[in-house]
């Protein structure tokens, strides 16, 4: 269990009032002409003092006996979402429960606090025992989710001063990208490219392996029949046939637009980042469902060029959504063309560039290349998953 790493004490507002209301029985008491009277008026203000001095006192030691066992954040999430944050705090102290503490806990992302988070109070922390703490947390941006620090107040009825323990623990969450379920028809966008073409390779290289089973199209070897899967079909005419694919040959290149406006619009572009991030998500996801390999490409720095080779695994589009959480408006035009110029000249391969400017450039005119702009990706997007 962790200790305080400080005690932060601030001025209860209440005792303003009660150190005027002290002052006017003084005087009260210094014009009362009767010593009896003078004796009860002195115990009126000597016993409102000695519960503040009281209530100070157990409010300090009480903040110093606080520990933090721990708490539950989960590694990652996903925006739009909610995750459950579980903060426990002990009592070391064996003589008096802890009374009325109030939690709360900072989240932050990229160096800027987004919220302290509201108070949550545990009633009683019982003497050498521990007690917890809940908050439901929603995330709506994408990144490094830094949870903490922690402070934990304490200040009983009548005390002079709040005490509040601060520990420095902080947690990292990682936000993926929001979920975003696709219209049927994104298929259209390889059309003319991998959709129903047939085989021209009559039988399969060394290096191919064995990927599934298909249709029989027009130009399917008949060596690749598979016997079982066509003796099984409904229609007598309908044949399948053995799949194969080479484990270095791409199917798809995929190129992120990461570069900033030139008419300095930084919010509007960076909500067309989130939407192009979470799209491409979902691309890569759909895509990898039919079996196809896609070379994701994107810019992240001058001179920092990531590129994943994501195969139908859970593993690869893992990583994918890892290096997504962390994409920011870093790109520059001039290797962005560079690098969309590089993935025409790979031969064989479908490229789509998932843009953020609302209309096609010229030179991005002239290349073999499906550009998507802002406007397209709702046309595509069938469904956003919030929970």
């Amino acid at each position: 269990m962790e200790r305080p790493d400080r005690i932060e004490l601030t001025i209860a507002p209440p005792i303003g009032i009660a150190a005027l209301g002290a002052s006017l029985v003084a005087v009260t008491i210094a014009g009362a002409p009767q010593p009896a009277l003078r004796a009860l008026l002195g115990f009126a203000v000597a016993f409102p003092l000695l519960w503040i001095a009281l209530a100070t006192t157990l409010s300090y030691t009480t903040a110093r006996a606080l520990r933090m066992a721990g708490a539950e954040v989960p590694a990652r999430t996903r925006a739009m979402t909610n995750f459950q944050l579980v903060l426990t705090l002990a009592h070391a102290k064996r003589a008096f429960p802890a009374i009325g503490v109030l939690t709360k806990a900072r989240f932050s992302t990229a160096g800027v606090v987004m919220d302290a988070g509201p108070w949550a109070e545990i009633p009683m922390i019982k003497a050498g025992r521990g007690a917890t703490s809940c908050w439901d947390v929603t995330t709506n941006r994408r990144g490094m989710l830094l949870v903490g620090p922690f402070h934990a107040a304490v200040e009983l009825p009548g005390s002079a001063i709040r005490a509040t323990a601060e520990f420095d623990r902080t947690y990292v969450v990682t936000v993926l990208p929001a979920v975003y379920h696709l219209q049927p028809f994104v298929d259209a966008l390889l059309a003319g490219r991998h959709v129903a073409v047939g085989r021209f390779q009559k039988l399969p290289a060394a290096t191919e392996e064995y990927v599934g089973a298909r249709e029989y199209r027009p130009g399917d070897s008949p060596k690749h029949i598979h016997r079982v899967l066509s003796l099984r079909a409904r229609d007598p005419n309908e044949f399948y046939v053995r799949e194969f694919q080479d484990p270095s040959r791409d199917d798809l290149s995929l190129v992120l637009d990461t570069a900033p406006p030139l008419d300095g619009d930084g919010a509007l572009h960076r909500y067309r980042l989130e939407k192009a991030i979470c799209f491409v998500s979902a691309l890569c996801r759909t895509f990898a469902a039919r079996r196809l390999t896609v070379r994701f490409v994107c810019q992240r720095g001058a001179r920092d060029i990531t590129t994943l080779r994501l195969r139908p695994l859970d593993a690869d589009l893992d990583r994918l959504e890892m290096e997504l959480a962390q994409v920011e408006l870093r790109g520059d035009r001039a290797t962005l063309g560079r690098v969309l110029l590089d993935e025409v000249r790979r031969r064989g391969a479908a490229l789509i560039f998932v843009s953020l400017r609302p209309r096609e450039q010229v030179a991005q005119q002239r290349l073999p290349m499906v550009t998507l702009t802002p406007d397209h990706i709702p046309v595509f997007t069938r469904e956003v998953v919030c929970q």
